[in-house]
């Protein structure tokens, strides 16, 4: 019932809005450029010196930020295509033992894939996507990388959380006005002929409103639905975020989720926390300087899984296409537990 009440006093104060189209592919943070015949090809290429915690050094792509990809637009035909790719070993799962599990090994992964119809009241369209749970308050400017806030219990883990893709689903997206409005609803079961991550009667929502309330002000609320969880109820991971631009160059933001899905909280953990997520965005000259502080309070009665996640990064920019981010990130638990920490830097280009 508070979801619903939530959601309902959302709509209550966007009723002067009106409908209008929305790209499906707003939320793709990979460049698009050269076109041809409304086919455009567009990627991103990184490349970076990682460290964490237990001496671990590699120099890899850091999570699969590189992407390449293609967007369609014929008429009112919309389609996307974007795969992962890692250009530092060609291994999209890296610590994996390609030996015995050939399947994660592959250069290129799909990452998002779909198309559908532009309509006056927005866009419909069916395949894979990014969820209105992650592309809805996007904060994190180091998504992808080794020193990503959801790697490091910054924010929620999983493809129920920040991070995550929604296979086999229908979609609907729109832009009213100051409001933008997502919903996406699995219509595909979870079994072997399929291999989706989701299962029929899952759903992502969102909803955003950007300078309606007050002007620099974005404030929403997103939702991703598990509607089947084995042996018990279903399970939802809730998160109300919003951002203020104080200053021209300045710029805060606050994310709180309440997390019950499946390793969402905890990798490999059937854990439910809330995770409360406070940063600053702030531009000096040539550099994005992002600073974070997470709380991570576990529902279970295991104190060592509490715990704080701190984070600070540079983004240096070369020129409109190119950059170099350097940054660390570290989980401290508050009794004993696994603490990690990363240290990275590493250079992005666009096309």
């Amino acid at each position: 019932m508070k979801k619903l009440l939530s959601l309902i006093a959302l709509f209550a104060i966007s009723s002067g809005a009106y409908a209008g189209g929305a790209m499906a592919d707003a939320h793709n943070h990979a460049s698009s450029a050269k076109s041809s015949s409304g086919v455009h090809f567009y990627g991103r290429m990184y490349i970076g010196y990682d460290k964490t915690s237990g001496n671990v050094q590699r120099l890899d792509d850091g999570g699969n930020k590189s992407r390449l990809g293609l967007k369609i637009r014929s008429g009112n035909i919309v389609g996307n295509l974007e795969y992962k790719f890692d250009i530092g070993d060609g291994s999209n799962n890296d610590g994996t033992n390609c030996a015995s599990a050939t399947s994660d090994c592959r250069t290129f992964d799909l990452h998002v894939g779909n198309l559908g119809f532009m309509t006056p009241l927005g866009y419909i369209g069916a395949g894979t996507f990014e969820s209105p749970y992650k592309t809805m308050g996007f904060f994190d400017n180091n998504m992808d990388t080794a020193i990503a806030l959801n790697a490091h219990g910054g924010q929620s883990m999983s493809n129920s959380g920040v991070a995550g893709t929604f296979e086999g689903g229908i979609s609907y997206h729109a832009n009213m006005g100051p409001i933008e409005f997502g919903y996406m609803y699995a219509a595909t079961d979870n079994t072997s002929p399929d291999n989706t991550n989701t299962d029929r009667g899952d759903f992502s929502l969102g909803i955003t409103l950007k300078d309606m309330l007050m002007s620099g002000l974005t404030v929403g609320y997103a939702i991703f639905h598990d509607n089947e969880v084995s042996g018990g109820d279903s399970e939802a991971n809730d998160r109300f975020f919003a951002s203020y631009k104080v200053l021209p160059n300045m710029g805060v933001f606050v994310a709180l989720e309440d997390l019950e899905v499946v390793n969402s909280f905890k990798a490999s953990s059937s854990t439910d926390g809330q995770i409360d997520t406070y940063g600053i965005h702030y531009t000096m000259g040539m550099a994005d300087i992002q600073l974070v502080h997470a709380d991570g309070d576990s529902k279970s009665s295991n104190a060592n899984e509490d715990y704080k996640t701190n984070s600070i990064s540079a983004t240096l920019n070369l020129s409109k296409h190119s950059d170099i981010t350097v940054g660390y990130t570290k989980q401290d638990f508050d009794a004993d537990g696994s603490d990690k920490s990363t240290t990275s830097v590493g250079i992005t280009h666009k096309f």
